[in-house]
């Protein structure tokens, strides 16, 4: 017995009619007629009733009709599951994070699709810096990765949340918590544009704004740079990770638009984190490169986040 004879027997079935059926069904009525009769005799049993006029089921037809439609429905759904075992993944993938991106809700549900979509992809995870995280994927650290906007043009990527930014500030080496709390009152009011260009030598210098060496860009220095900041207080800090910049920020170098995470993860005896009006957040999304977007693991990946951010 073939499915094919199963499909042609449940088509003219439904039709009650061998032309009808064949039309349906896209072959010719004879190829219908003689696979409805090799499975009839394959049965040992008719399974229909044909007069010039009408073709009817049989009591035979009638029993076996829905066992039939249930083994075709059983047929087409083994089909669809071999494809994508077929698609599924079983190589290895390595996501860059930062920090604990990968546990937001929409980054949990992003991990759990994927592990659910190729259940045989290897998931191994390093964390990245935020001063080079976007350059991991660049030089082939990581496959795809958890970034903070805005990315550079070499990526492609999709925005699953947001991340609150803060103001790093120093403590300004005082030793009294009036001292601390005044420094960090004025490298405020600077970011609210309430500081015009420092006046006293010394002062630019302690309200320069510190960026990452490898975030240096003009993009990035757009976005991480606190609004309404005077021209000509910046400089690049020349390392490549948040410790580093952080303490450029306790020496009194300057302050640092930051992620949330890091206040979290990298706490400084010299370093205060504050909320500043009119700093916006920061988006955070998933990342891969570019010219790679079409190499499986990464397309997985892009395509899983796309699906749920469409929903």
């Amino acid at each position: 017995m073939e499915l094919r004879q199963l499909e042609y027997f449940v088509a003219v079935a439904e039709e009650l009619h061998f032309s009808r059926a064949a039309e349906r069904l896209h072959v010719a009525q004879p190829s219908v007629s003689e696979q409805v009769r090799a499975l009839e005799r394959e049965l040992g049993l008719p399974l229909f009733e044909r007069t010039s006029r009408a073709v009817m089921l049989t009591a035979a037809g009638r029993d076996l009709l829905p066992l039939a439609v249930e083994l075709l429905k059983g047929a087409a759904e083994l089909k669809v599951h071999a494809q994508q075992t077929a698609r599924r993944l079983a190589g290895r993938v390595r996501i860059g994070f930062l920090a604990d991106e990968y546990m937001t809700p929409m980054g949990q549900e992003l991990m759990a699709s994927v592990r659910r979509a190729h259940p045989r992809l290897d998931i191994e995870f390093l964390q990245v810096d935020f001063a080079d995280h976007h350059r991991a994927l660049e030089d082939g650290r990581v496959d795809v990765a958890f970034v903070m906007g805005p990315v550079p043009r070499t990526l492609v990527s999709i925005q699953l949340a947001s991340s609150e930014r803060l103001l790093a500030v120093s403590r300004a080496g005082s030793e009294s918590s009036a001292g601390a709390a005044l420094e960090a009152r004025s490298a405020v009011s600077s970011v609210e544009g309430a500081l015009d260009e420092p006046s006293v030598e010394g002062d630019a210098e302690a309200q320069a704004v510190v960026l990452p060496n490898q975030m240096s860009a003009s993009a990035w220095r757009r976005e991480w740079i606190p609004p309404r900041w005077p021209s000509g207080h910046v400089f690049v800090v020349g390392e490549s990770r948040m410790e580093a910049m952080l303490a450029a920020v306790g020496a009194q170098r300057g302050v640092a638009v930051v992620p949330e995470y890091v206040s979290r993860y990298y706490p400084q005896p010299g370093v205060v984190f504050r909320q500043v009006p009119g700093l916006g957040p920061c988006s955070v999304e998933i990342a891969g490169l570019r010219s790679r977007q079409t190499e499986p693991e990464v397309a997985a990946f892009l395509d899983v986040a796309r699906g749920l951010t469409r929903v």
